[in-house]
């Protein structure tokens, strides 16, 4: 046995956890040609799995797949397991298709099985997996075993948590999906958002269209997702809204392609008159839309609408004139942002430098975002073990950290937090009453969420300068990259502005 590889096996047992870690990392990327020297490796680091580091599970994990793949190899084609041992194997990769078979093959009889297994099972993908199966074989009165994962630190597992609860139309878990709304996430804002109105709550557009008016435009990206879902008149007439509004011109697209979904004589009519009078690129968008809508429902134009006539009465009004002053009892910020955006600074003395380093601020924001967005994509390239380069690694290792160090707070505080008590109203009456609770500098678990966020921006970053170089450049970073690059094209532009 080589030197080297002595010392790595030595290493997966140190007191240091970032010694452990790294040395399980290097073993991940290591061939082993000798069976005796092998079979001492894969001891060790079967031995690893049980350490408290996430990260030097998950190495390790890897690590095995490796040496197994590379026996197999060997000895040609492995016979794939039966879903019992597939269901009980350690090896998350086994247990993942496992699941996946008894989904796939509607095998009933491993709901009990399935059940048990997540109650334990610590691989997030396994879990996400056994959540979106779960739906096909229990009833509604079983949803308590699912709304516990609505608090789970991996957002896949959450988003399946909530779609799993929607599935079941389980109305006693109407409460507990409306803190989601405020998950950090807000692909998971979107789909809770869904899942609410699909169980009649009308309050779910007021979280909607604070979405919708953000400034993020990945958050206005999960608004319209979930109203494209919603078949309501209010929904279709936040799309129009969105579509011929001043927003983003993805944004608009977005809720031109959303329009879609609703065989509407209203916005049929927008639609046809966008196609017939309206500029590129959104005539080309409207264009898609009527095709799309026409292949779904039909080629006869939809006669009904969802939208109120007081709706379409206010939807004719010309968007040149002037709107008036927001009522008392509304957030002045946005009130004021809200004037800056339809470029009338002039007219409350605002100089154009400031509004033009105004205008950067903003754009910086959602770069910044759109970075997170970019740094939770990599991390499911990395969790996969497809990621290679070692500065994304490094990094991914750290989200594993915090995503261990917020699950383990957030379970302490779970327990010492007071139960709560009363039915859904005197449940849903605190949540709407209570102080908001972004003060939360007394909960670790908080403090681990935001430095996870910086960790996926600075993930989300260097994937961006890789992608770049050409470095690394998966296919789920494309569309990504894209609007990265159209991004930072604004904000040289303004700043380009900005030193005239």
């Amino acid at each position: 046995m080589e030197i080297n590889l002595k010392r790595l096996i030595k290493d997966l047992h140190n007191t240091d956890e970032d010694v452990r870690a790294l040395s399980a990392m290097t073993l991940m990327k290591v061939d082993v040609a000798d069976s005796e020297t092998r079979e001492l490796l894969i001891e060790n680091l079967i031995e690893a799995l049980k350490d408290k580091n996430i990260s030097v599970r998950f190495f390790s994990r890897k690590a095995i797949d490796k040496q197994k793949k590379h026996l197999e190899n060997q000895e040609g084609t492995a016979v794939s397991p039966s879903i019992d041992e597939a269901l009980s194997s350690e090896d998350f990769e086994e247990r993942l298709d496992g699941v996946m078979r008894v989904a796939k093959e509607n095998k009933k009889e491993y709901k009990n099985k399935l059940v048990e297994m997540l109650k334990t099972e610590q691989h997030d993908f396994v879990k996400a997996t056994l959540l979106s199966s779960l739906k096909l074989f229990l009833v509604k009165n079983e949803a308590f075993l699912l709304s516990p994962f609505l608090k789970d630190s991996d957002s896949r597992v959450r988003s399946n948590t909530i779609e799993a609860l929607e599935a079941l139309k389980a109305d006693e878990a109407i409460p507990n999906l409306f803190p989601c709304l405020e998950d950090p996430d807000n692909r998971i804002r979107a789909v809770a958002a869904k899942a609410l109105q699909s169980f009649g709550e009308g309050k779910v557009f007021a979280v909607l269209k604070k979405m919708l008016s953000s400034n993020e435009e990945w958050m206005k990206i999960s608004s319209i997702y979930a109203l494209s879902h919603i078949k309501a008149g209010e929904a279709i007439q936040m799309l129009l809204e969105a579509a011929k509004g001043q927003a983003n011109v993805e944004t608009r697209i977005k809720s031109i392609g959303a329009l879609a979904n609703y065989h509407d004589s209203t916005v049929h009519s927008f639609l046809s008159e966008l196609l017939t009078h309206g500029e590129e690129p959104f005539k080309t968008a409207a264009n898609r839309a009527l095709k799309l809508m026409e292949e779904k429902y039909g080629p006869n134009p939809p006669s009904t609408t969802l939208v109120t006539s007081q709706k379409k009465v206010e939807e004719e009004k010309p968007r040149h004139s002037v709107e008036k002053p927001q009522e008392s009892g509304t957030d002045i910020t946005g009130a004021v942002t809200q004037f800056f955006r339809k470029g009338q600074e002039q007219t409350i003395g605002l100089s154009q430098r400031a509004a033009i380093n105004f205008a950067i601020t903003d754009l910086e924001k959602e770069r910044d975002e759109l970075q997170k967005e970019a740094g939770r994509v990599l991390f499911e390239v990395y969790q996969r073990g497809d990621l290679k380069i070692p500065e994304l690694l490094t990094l991914g290792h750290e989200i594993l950290r915090m995503n261990y160090f917020i699950q383990k707070y957030s379970e302490e505080e779970e327990k010492n937090s007071p139960a709560g008590d009363g039915g859904f109203f005197s449940q849903l009456k605190s949540f709407f009453s209570k102080a908001s609770s972004k003060d939360s500098s007394g909960r670790k678990s908080d403090k681990f969420i935001k430095q996870r966020d910086t960790i996926f921006q600075k993930l989300g970053a260097l994937g961006f300068l890789k992608f770049k170089s050409q470095e690394f450049t998966p296919i789920e970073m494309e569309g990504l990259f894209r609007s990265f690059l159209n991004i930072e094209g604004k904000i040289q532009k303004e700043k380009n502005q900005f030193k005239k």
